[in-house]
């Protein structure tokens, strides 16, 4: 049953890596209305993490999340594609661990800091955040577009 399960997972996340996926673009969960405009969010809050909020999980877009990374020093940024992938460039101080090892449960990402989720066009950062947030973590952020769309951006990456 479980393997049922994480198959269902992958098709799923595999689905939404498409760039042209109309779904993707456009997805956010309800907490992220605005988010960065929020006074009760955690990206505006000086206390962030150690507040009892509500769970945080959605996407934001490379304009909000270079703001996230500047305001929160805290954040964990994940970037959940291949060793390969890498070498497109990442976002400075992102740490490396892959999809599947997320998918598989092979990871021990803190709780008590808020992550921030990274792939190729923000799929599998997507899914990664469905599966983190099942797992009871409290603040996770994807980009939205990934690091396709923070490139476009003109935003820094290194290499």
């Amino acid at each position: 049953m479980k393997r049922i399960a994480l198959v269902f997972v992958a098709l799923l996340t595999l689905n939404a890596c498409s760039k042209n996926d109309t779904e993707q673009k456009g997805t956010v969960s309800p907490q992220s209305t605005n988010v960065l405009a929020s006074t009760n969010n955690p990206l505006t809050s000086s206390q962030g993490a150690n507040q009892k909020t509500k769970s945080v999980y959605t996407s934001i877009t490379p304009a909000e999340t270079q703001q996230l990374i500047k305001q929160r020093k805290d954040l964990l940024i994940v970037d959940v594609r291949s060793p390969e992938e890498l070498k497109e460039g990442k976002i400075k101080d992102s740490q490396l661990l892959p999809f599947w090892n997320i998918m598989k449960g092979q990871h021990q990402l803190p709780r008590n800091r808020p992550l921030l989720l990274v792939c190729a066009v923000g799929g599998r950062s997507y899914g990664a955040m469905q599966i983190l947030s099942r797992q009871g973590y409290p603040e996770i952020y994807n980009l939205k577009g990934g690091i396709s769309d923070w490139k476009n951006a003109r935003l820094p990456v290194i290499y």
